[in-house]
């Protein structure tokens, strides 16, 4: 089998991140991008949650999966509700 074409390869795991949150919160995904953080590449997904919030996920592929916490926490300032 011929190597998958660089640009396919290199969104591969974005997709993952994608995936992973999107299965893990249950929220519709806004957006997902690759940014330059600490000298390498992470992935950086936003999603709307069931509420109607929206919340920020990193992700770095190179670490081992992200687990991202649970949609039911609590708001993270006081004046989020």
């Amino acid at each position: 089998m011929p190597p998958m074409p660089r640009a396919a390869h290199d969104m591969d795991p974005l997709s993952d991140s994608v995936r992973r949150i999107e299965r893990s919160t249950r929220g519709q995904v806004l957006s997902a991008e690759r940014v330059p953080f600490d000298g390498r590449n992470i992935n950086r997904i936003k999603i709307v949650d069931e509420r109607g919030r929206v919340r920020v996920y990193m992700d770095d592929p190179q670490t081992q999966p992200m687990q991202a916490p649970d949609p039911r926490d609590p708001p993270t300032r006081g004046d989020d509700d």
